[in-house]
């Protein structure tokens, strides 16, 4: 299958090699503004290799800045990249996508809706399937010798599509790419919710600050995520489930999230701080640690989703302190209002959010 990959760092390289090994045609697009990234592709023919739970040598068809050459027959178009250049990107494919392609974002981060929006705009949203994850398949780094090393490669991952009524035929032809099961959710947006990224990463970047600012390299899950941060996130999350629950989306706890994520035997732990101290996929990670507050585990995670979600949480009457605390604190130690440059409802195409109006949308009403 012909297949573009907008993204050129961790979790792209990594669905490209992959993907690559499994018999598939891949291009390659980076963002004219970063092609620094991908010049070490382009002087080597688009060679690439994987390490580890993914392992082999690849050649790429195509590495580009180009979005047409990229976009030209491909069947699925993958959106893998930090949230904060979603929309850069879209702006490069909007203009070239085609009736028949398919568009799905790795994490989404409600970035699905936003592209849904731009179609609409245009008049064009019902010739494409437009969808996205909760995560990406894999646990990955890029080394300094521009190689991927895959730590382990997950068992399963949620997706929807938008509009709603779309998402089996989406799920069907995803499935049929990517190397793990894809959970359908009812909605892109109870995928977003499920999104735990912000419920793992964001406590921990608060609470570790001074080991950071002080330059100490260490393990961001084995060590950083200690009991007391592990009570942080967990009444985030329950803050979270409220909120969905309110949309009529029942998720699953980070808890129960961790364990499906690599296959894990629940009975083996008790509580998430046993995850994420103990599991070797997280140990083989080494001192993984950001080195500054400016980290997308910050920049991404706060305005992404950790705003949308507390906006949600106002339109539907429901309080998020723990949610907001930290909101707060990610803006004052990175000197952001984070609220007002975060994808909010309206920044996603809600006019004027409510809740009957956002599920209509979600519906393709």
């Amino acid at each position: 299958m012909d297949i573009a990959i907008f993204g050129a760092g961790n979790g792209a390289s990594a669905l490209a090699c992959d993907l690559t090994l499994r018999g598939h045609n891949i291009r390659l697009w980076e963002n004219p503004a970063f092609k620094a990234n991908i010049e070490h592709l382009r002087a080597n023919g688009g060679e690439l290799e994987a390490t580890g739970a993914v392992t082999g040598k690849v050649r790429l068809s195509c590495v580009t800045t180009d979005a047409e050459e990229a976009m030209k027959g491909a069947e699925i178009i993958f959106v893998v990249m930090p949230s904060f250049g979603q929309e850069s990107a879209f702006d490069y494919m909007v203009p070239h996508i085609k009736e028949g392609q398919s568009v799905f974002i790795m994490p989404g981060n409600f970035g699905s809706i936003s592209l849904y929006s731009r179609l609409k705009a245009n008049g064009n949203e019902h010739d494409v399937l437009i969808g996205e994850a909760d995560t990406i398949p894999y646990a990955a780094r890029l080394n300094s010798d521009r190689s991927c090393n895959v730590f382990g490669v997950k068992g399963s991952m949620s997706m929807s599509a938008i509009p709603a009524g779309d998402i089996e035929k989406l799920r069907e032809k995803l499935q049929a790419v990517l190397p793990l099961r894809l959970t359908a959710h009812p909605s892109v947006m109870a995928v977003a919710l499920a999104n735990t990224n912000m419920i793992i990463h964001c406590p921990t970047m608060i609470m570790n600050a001074g080991r950071i600012e002080c330059g100490e390299r260490f393990r961001f899950y084995n060590d950083g995520m200690t009991a007391s941060v592990c009570k942080v996130m967990e009444k985030m999350d329950e803050e979270r489930l409220a909120v969905a629950g309110v949309f009529g989306y029942k998720l699953v706890t980070e808890f129960e999230d961790a364990l499906s994520n690599y296959d894990l035997d629940g009975s083996n732990y008790s509580c998430l701080h046993d995850i994420f101290s103990t599991h070797p996929v997280y140990s083989k990670m080494g001192k993984d640690s950001p080195q500054t507050l400016t980290h997308r585990y910050l920049t991404e995670d706060v305005p992404y989703l950790l705003v949308p979600l507390a906006e949600l949480g106002d339109i539907a009457g429901m309080e998020t302190p723990t949610v907001d605390a930290i909101i707060n604190l990610a803006g004052i130690v990175n000197d952001t209002d984070f609220r007002r440059t975060g994808r909010g409802l309206k920044a996603m195409g809600f006019a004027a959010p409510s809740i009957d109006g956002i599920k209509k949308t979600l519906n393709g009403e």
